[in-house]
């Protein structure tokens, strides 16, 4: 989910939209049709393989599609104080963030895991806000305050929906979102010296080596006796919530204003829930639903905070 927001944070508005209106909102459905997937396809496959092998499949095989990528893009030097910096962008945006997101997926439902997830885009202004990188606003702090209300009213259910497990799998998810608000401000300085494809194979590849020692014995453990329906679960989880989504993201954000492509954020959290109830029979909670009111409505508020703002004077 996560990719809406670096890239809206890291591009210029486009000068109009409205030609290739219908391609840009299919697509930005396509988007969150697919991070939304993520959680759901990623419970089932949990079935069969623990989830550091998972992540020993997915971060290396999307690293090596993004790296066959680059090899058909034009070349971009990258000097060696930015590979360092883009380092601990891997560490925050992929190592730690896959690692507590899937350790939290396995503990908590889809479901849980999806709703508490949009709050990454509150999460990221108020990093940016406590690193000095954007001015606090009564606007932005009572979103900010909205909204973690809401997350921690789903955290604090886990301990009545599913006793400790469930708690400690919707904290790590909190923990997994908080990591990858970090990665997108502090990684902007060089996401406006680079192409993004640069940049996002580069840190791919640096979390690849950096989640192979945690996930690689259980992935050669396991792998034999995975089901087919497992092998097209992981498949699906590289090529679609992994790197389709950079691409469509892309497309859309090239030709349509990035508040549009920020609005369907909102889309998201209920798209995860509807198929987890169809795949995995489960049924959000009147915690869930609150807590995901409330996070939506911070949103609401930072976003109209940011437009008010943006408007000339």
């Amino acid at each position: 989910m996560s990719a809406n927001a670096g890239e809206t944070a890291n591009r210029g508005e486009p000068a109009s939209s409205s030609e290739h209106a219908l391609p840009v909102h299919l697509a930005l459905v396509a988007v969150q049709v697919m991070f939304a997937s993520l959680s759901v396809v990623g419970k089932l496959v949990l079935r069969e393989l623990p989830p550091f092998g998972l992540i020993a499949f997915r971060t290396p095989v999307a690293a090596l599609v993004l790296l066959l990528i680059s090899a058909f893009s034009p070349r971009e030097k990258v000097a060696p104080r930015d590979l360092a910096s883009i380092f601990v962008y891997a560490f925050f945006g992929i190592i730690a963030n896959q690692l507590l997101f899937i350790a939290g997926l396995q503990r908590t439902t889809a479901t849980n895991a999806v709703v508490i997830g949009a709050i990454i885009p509150v999460f990221t202004v108020g990093v940016a806000v406590a690193l000095r990188r954007e001015q606090a606003t009564n606007a932005k702090m009572l979103g900010l305050c909205v909204a973690f209300v809401g997350a921690m009213a789903i955290v604090g259910a886990g301990r009545f929906e599913g006793g400790g497990s469930r708690l400690a799998g919707n904290l790590l998810i909190v923990a997994n979102s908080l990591c990858f608000s970090l990665y997108l401000v502090i990684s902007r300085e060089v996401l406006n010296r680079y192409r993004t494809l640069t940049v996002v194979t580069w840190t791919m590849t640096f979390g690849a080596i950096g989640v192979l020692p945690f996930g690689a014995v259980d992935l050669y453990t396991h792998a034999p006796a995975l089901s087919a329906a497992s092998w097209l679960g992981l498949i699906w989880i590289v090529l679609f919530p992994s790197v389709g989504t950079y691409f469509l993201n892309a497309y859309a954000l090239k030709r349509a204003p990035s508040s549009l492509v920020a609005i369907y954020i909102y889309v998201q959290p209920v798209l995860g829930a509807l198929m987890a109830a169809a795949t995995l029979g489960e049924r959000p909670s009147l915690f869930t639903a609150l807590g995901g009111a409330l996070i939506a409505f911070g949103i609401t508020l930072i976003n109209r905070d940011a437009r008010r703002r943006a408007q000339p004077t």
